[in-house]
């Protein structure tokens, strides 16, 4: 036998699947088709104008950048790649070194002839220490404790005394210094002399020259690798850099690199040796083991991302060379190499372990505490960042915490995108915006809650037509024996076998229970019997 429900019950059923189709809509995260985005950022941290010498606290994790035009020095804080603070000094900073463990940095002044001392606790000017003309040159030792400061006009070396902060001997035994480097193992100071192609070298104990060494033309800067007590010149003339052996103060070779290179540095942690070509704007990359350039990394396209097209902006067309350079300095922490750049008016930094161009992506959670972001594989909090090689696609996941969903990106494009792929342009923020959701256990009570109402509700109205089918029905089988059981019997009984037909029919469809067709047909086979008995 086949049983049917009202059809208010299977309307309120559809209401109750509809209202669940709609809260897991709100629960399931939205996502667009999958796209790559161009975001519209800076591959070059900005300094101030003009920036040439550059030097690492690596204990405070800054950078200081010497900002000739702008006569300023900008202190960078690594960890989120941006100036801290711009500290006036004398005109035209050139070069900057920094004394690690008293936190004093030193910059040499150009124009104003001077050396300014700079408390790197509170980055402000302490003093201004006068010395030769044109000071460009600066190194620290700190074996012996003295500042040593090359000035090319006067064609001098002043040895300042850091304690007391005045110059406590002027040497003059180049014709026009340019770079000063320091081995505190060896107490050897060496400096390169453009005027006869030579590196000096002397003794830190009495600063007298022990040795002078022919390099190539037009020595510039000078590094070290202390652990093995090698010495690289950069010779801007003929595109080389000269491998000084430290111990016999002798050329071990001559390394062929790019366009006219000044600023050099070494990383000890992996003996790579970086130099910056200036005229054709790139690094070469030098192992130190061999002695052999590995690789050369164009800083093109870092200049061309910033949105500089111009070779220089605002430079008089005669100033060259040394007045205009480019420097760089290591961390060996972290394994970067920054580079400044005047084109850009800002810092380039490079990876030492992949030997690319890189910037950072800094994430931001909003709200607080919703949530954490994957990119390539790197988990990342609020505030939190990772580096990546620049002109490359990143891949960046939003990962909701308990109780959250994701909303949408918030970067130059704002996407609903999860995860989102875009193209690594330069320094940027992203930020995963996240809002509240409904939880597994909640959207089970909920539903739960619907469906007992649904039920509830139905019961009732099923009831309520059930009631109202029973007392029709009750009434027809009273009328109909009540009207013919007198005048015609047989007419009687066949009108109430009809409706007994027709109650089957009606508890079948479900209009009437078992109980109320029970109760009918006794009714029904009653009255039959006593209009049976009384023919």
């Amino acid at each position: 036998m086949k049983y049917y429900l009202p059809l208010s019950f299977y309307f309120l059923l559809g209401i109750s699947f509809i209202f669940s189709i709609f809260i897991i809509g709100i629960y399931a995260q939205e996502e667009d088709n999958e796209n790559v985005i161009s975001l519209k950022s800076n591959p070059v941290i900005s300094s101030g104008s003009f920036p040439i010498g550059i030097d690492i606290n690596p204990i405070t994790n800054k950078l200081y950048v010497a900002n000739q035009f702008s006569n300023t020095i900008s202190v960078i804080d690594i960890d989120t790649s941006k100036v801290e603070e711009n500290i006036d000094t004398g005109d035209s900073p050139y070069d900057v070194d920094v004394n690690p463990f008293s936190n004093r940095i030193y910059s040499s002044n150009r124009e104003s002839n001077t050396v300014s001392v700079i408390d790197g606790f509170t980055n402000k000017e302490l003093t201004e220490i006068p010395v030769g003309n044109s000071p460009v040159g600066i190194g620290t030792n700190l074996a012996a404790n003295w500042i040593y400061v090359a000035s090319m006009d006067s064609n001098s070396i002043s040895v300042i005394d850091p304690i007391v902060n005045k110059v406590r001997q002027t040497l003059k035994i180049a014709s026009s210094p340019y770079d000063i480097i320091v081995n505190p193992h060896t107490n050897k100071v060496y400096v390169s002399d453009l005027g006869k192609d030579s590196v000096l070298v002397l003794d830190g104990n009495n600063n007298t020259v022990i040795s002078s060494i022919p390099v190539g033309s037009r020595p510039s800067g000078l590094a070290i690798n202390i652990q093995t007590n090698t010495i690289y010149v950069s010779n801007f003339r003929n595109d080389s850099v000269s491998v000084i052996n430290g111990t016999s103060n002798k050329i071990e070779t001559n390394i062929k690199v790019g366009d006219s290179p000044v600023g050099i540095a070494v990383n000890p942690r992996t003996n790579k040796i970086y130099v910056n070509n200036l005229l054709d704007n790139s690094i070469s990359v030098i192992n130190g083991t061999t002695n052999k350039m590995i690789k050369n990394i164009s800083l093109e396209p870092a200049i061309i991302a910033s949105g500089v097209n111009n070779p220089f902006i605002n430079i008089p067309l005669k100033v060259t060379f040394p007045l205009i350079a480019s420097k760089l300095t290591v961390d060996p922490t972290t394994n970067f190499t920054y580079v400044t750049n005047t084109r850009t008016n800002g810092i380039i930094a490079i990876d030492g372990k992949i030997d690319r161009i890189i910037t950072k992506i800094f994430i931001e959670i909003n709200p607080p505490n919703t949530g954490t972001v994957k990119c390539n594989g790197i988990q990342l909090g609020a505030g939190e960042s990772t580096t990546l090689p620049l002109l490359t696609t990143a891949r960046c996941e939003a990962i909701p915490d308990r109780g959250y969903d994701f909303g949408h990106w918030a970067v130059t494009n704002n996407t609903r995108q999860n995860p989102v792929f875009f193209n690594v342009t330069g320094y940027e923020t992203i930020t995963a915006n996240f809002k509240g959701a409904i939880l597994t256990e909640t959207f089970i009570v909920l539903t739960s809650v619907v469906i007992g109402l649904v039920s509830t509700i139905g019961g009732w109205f099923y009831r309520q037509k059930s009631r109202l089918s029973f007392k029709r029905n009750l009434t027809n089988i009273d009328y109909t024996y009540e009207m013919l059981s007198k005048n015609n019997k047989e007419e009687c009984i066949k009108q109430l076998e009809q409706i007994q037909r027709d109650l089957n029919f009606l508890h079948r469809k479900g209009k009437i229970n078992e109980s109320q067709l029970e109760f009918l047909e006794k009714r029904i086979n009653w009255y039959i019997s006593r209009v049976n008995t009384s023919k």
